[in-house]
């Protein structure tokens, strides 16, 4: 099976003889969509190094990173952090003592690049103007299919995956001369996930939703062309392919492609205020993410009978959430709640998303269905009013957690200092009203302890009670917070329009037991945030699918555990602004040199001011970790783990079905993937909905030593104590009770 190269090796000839850039301009300019992947690269890397302008980037870099809430625990990682420690800073540092030594502006950016990456974070991303250019892909997928869900996965080209359950194809042996999964672990490597399972699941093609993997659309260059080897000694060639946005007219060579890309017109560009702006980056990045929908009619695959396939009971118009029942014998009483992500389109406000989460439930009540699969897969996130709406629709007599805490550094204290100052005098307060336009408590939300409560759902007394510091893990960090739960607050995390349904008096539809998480160890950011609540509050089990080929457990979840997320192009507003108003209004001016530095920060706005760069400033917490460890660092094995079949794979009945015979039945899991001990089957005891004590409470100066590979708190993780306070949201009444980080996870 030898595939032809899809682009005439003339262009590739053409650019070793011109500047590459120039002949990237003429392919464009002729029309092409595509081309050659490896004229751009080599346009890239003709871009001269801006030597003395790296320099004040890496220099700004510095001061804005110190915002990121996981600086000290990536210095100290637990011992069973599989991607070891990372100093940001002396990373930073070496890159700038060898800036003279780089061959081209591009991997100078790539080498910063690759720091956050080594974080894991996807979170944490820097993708300056030079990296945005081109888009790199290669014209075919790969999935990961086993035999029968439990013997370990082969690797196949995504079409001939199709096929698979009606005739027989060759798997893929070597990919570019290498053991295919080795290759693939190489180039996952550039996936910002936690590990290895996480990295491979992402570069998957997705056979129910049709995403793209990232094996096809590729993060990074990877080569002129894709050479696969199959096991049946049949070989074929794909062509590697770029493309590009933007405009080359006047672009001839590397230093014109620097002016025309690398000096603002790109990455400069955003329209934040003092406010934070963080509404529009929930979630996994989209460039990352190549956020996917729930497409319609889903649920019926074109193998199916009216009798195997599912009912679909409600779909939402965004494609971010819909509910069905199972059919089929011994599935006639389950049903399936999917929400593909967080962030619906056309459904800012979330009350879409709300209403059918909302119609489902009633959907199975009516029905009398007692059992529930939550399908999580591909989900990276979201809008945290949604994630804590849902929990509380699926168990309306428990209160989710959901704390933060940020970290204590010298700029994100000397705003909250000015912020405290003016909040608590009646003269500056109406000073600020007179000469400032927009509203004191939304610009300023990530300093209004008023809006916060405590670990334990108390008030704050005050500035200092809030901002500590506290130390964990040789850093400090503000104390532990949760939010004001209130229709009636509208800064802590309700977003315009948006109110959490009541739910006093509704019948919880479900029993936790008859409850199963269905991951692809893809979920992060506010996805990890219910499976936290559903998890360690209501007691929820979970199972995985995909991964590495192994006979070992696998997490649920991969993606971020963090909360909220920030453009790195704000915090110079931030900076700048509370400068100016104490100046203005007779407060007093803060001091800090870092934030005078923050404030004048000039060469990254340019670099990389847009939404495509930013930085988490909030860690996830759990309730009932006396060693205060971020979510992030704590390793969380699924109950079971499963692989696709030819079938499963693209049709989301069988899946389904699959994951729920694996959840009542743990020897259609694979071998060695169940009891490890930070699952519920293998012994982590959840906290519940009970109210915290003090000695329940995170203690400061603890050590990466704290939860370990079994994640279950220090303390024992105690039962829970009574029933747990009782969510009354209608009414607007100050709850002690929860939201999370405003519009970011």
């Amino acid at each position: 099976m030898l595939v032809p190269l899809l682009l005439a090796t003339a262009a590739l000839a053409a650019a070793q003889n011109t500047e590459p850039c120039a002949e990237v301009a003429s392919l464009l300019d002729s029309s092409s969509y595509y081309i050659p992947a490896q004229v751009a690269f080599q346009c890239l890397q003709s871009v001269p190094v801006d030597v003395e302008g790296n320099k004040i980037l890496i220099d700004e870099l510095k001061i804005a990173w110190q915002w990121n809430s996981e600086v000290g625990y990536l210095k100290n990682t637990p011992d069973d952090w599989e991607l070891g420690p990372v100093d940001i800073e002396a990373e930073l540092d070496k890159i700038k003592e060898n800036l003279s030594n780089y061959a081209s502006e591009y991997e100078v950016q790539r080498a910063i690049q690759d720091i956050v990456t080594k974080t894991g974070n996807y979170h944490f991303n820097y993708r300056p103007d030079i990296i945005q250019v081109f888009d790199f892909k290669r014209r075919v997928g790969v999935v990961s299919i086993s035999e029968d869900g439990k013997k370990l996965p082969k690797l196949y080209v995504e079409n001939d995956a199709f096929n698979l359950d009606i005739g027989s194809v060759s798997e893929i042996a070597k990919i570019n001369d290498e053991e295919a999964y080795e290759y693939l672990q190489k180039i996952a490597k550039w996936g910002q996930y936690v590990d290895a399972d996480g990295r491979l699941n992402k570069l998957f093609s997705k056979g129910d939703t049709y995403a793209l993997g990232t094996f096809e659309s590729q993060i990074h260059y990877d080569g002129a062309s894709t050479n696969i080897t199959f096991a049946n000694g049949t070989t074929a060639t794909y062509a590697n392919v770029a493309s590009s946005q933007e405009s080359f007219t006047g672009v001839t060579d590397g230093p014109s492609f620097f002016e025309a890309f690398c000096t603002g017109a790109l990455s400069s560009t955003f329209s934040a205020t003092a406010a934070g702006d963080v509404v529009d980056l929930q979630g996994e990045p989209r460039f990352l993410n190549g956020k996917s929908q729930i497409p319609k009619a889903y649920h019926l695959r074109k193998r199916q009978t009216s009798k195997t396939s599912a009912i679909s009971v409600v779909e939402a118009d965004s494609g971010a959430v819909s509910g069905y029942f199972l059919q089929g014998a011994g599935y006639e009483n389950v049903a399936v709640l999917k929400i593909l992500n967080f962030s619906p389109d056309g459904d800012e406000s979330g009350n879409e998303f709300q209403a059918t989460i909302k119609k489902f439930l009633e959907e199975c009540i009516e029905a009398k269905k007692e059992k529930l699969i939550i399908d999580l897969r591909e989900n990276g996130g979201g809008a945290p009013s949604l994630v804590l709406d849902a929990f509380m629709q699926l168990f309306p007599d428990q209160v989710p957690f959901s704390a933060q805490r940020y970290r204590a550094e010298e700029q994100w204290t000397a705003i909250g200092d000015a912020i405290s100052e003016i909040h608590n005098s009646p003269t500056l307060s109406a000073a600020y009203e007179r000469r400032v336009s927009y509203r004191f408590d939304e610009a300023w939300r990530y300093w209004a302890y008023w809006h916060f409560v405590t670990a334990k759902g108390e008030n704050f007394a005050d500035w200092k009670a809030f901002v500590g510091p506290e130390e964990f893990n040789g850093d400090s960090y503000t104390a532990v917070s949760r939010y004001n739960y209130s229709n009636s607050d509208r800064i802590s995390i309700l977003v315009d329009d948006f109110y959490f349904l009541n739910t006093t008096g509704r019948p919880t539809p479900f029993k936790a037991e008859n409850i199963v998480m269905f991951t692809d160890a893809l979920c992060g950011s506010a996805c990890a945030g219910l499976h936290e609540e559903l998890k360690n509050i209501a007691g929820v089990k979970s199972v995985t699918v995909g991964g590495r080929p192994e006979n070992k457990p696998i997490q649920a979840v991969t993606g971020s555990k963090g909360s909220e997320v920030h453009r790195v192009g704000t915090l110079p507003e931030f900076g700048s602004a509370i400068l100016s108003i104490t100046s203005r209004i007779g407060a007093k001016v803060p001091t800090s040199p870092k934030l005078q530095q923050l404030a004048n920060i000039t060469q990254l706005i340019v670099r990389a001011g847009d939404s495509h760069t930013r930085i988490q400033t909030q860690d996830q917490l759990r309730k009932g970790d006396t060693t205060g460890t971020p979510l992030e660092f704590i390793y969380e094995a699924a109950d079971c783990r499963i692989f696709y079949t030819g079938s499963t794979w693209w049709d989301p009945n069988l899946a389904w079905k699959a994951a729920w015979d694996a959840f009542v039945d743990d020897t259609k899991c694979v071998e060695g993937s169940t009891g490890h001990k930070s699952s519920i089957s293998g012994g982590f005891k959840p906290f519940g909905p009970g109210d915290l004590d003090d000695a329940n409470l995170a203690k400061p100066n603890q050590t990466t030593e704290g939860p370990g590979p079994s994640g279950t708190a220090a303390s024992g993780t105690p039962s829970p104590k009574g029933a747990g306070a009782r969510l009354s949201v209608g009414g607007g009444a100050l709850v002690v009770g929860v939201v999370a980080a405003f519009a970011m996870w």
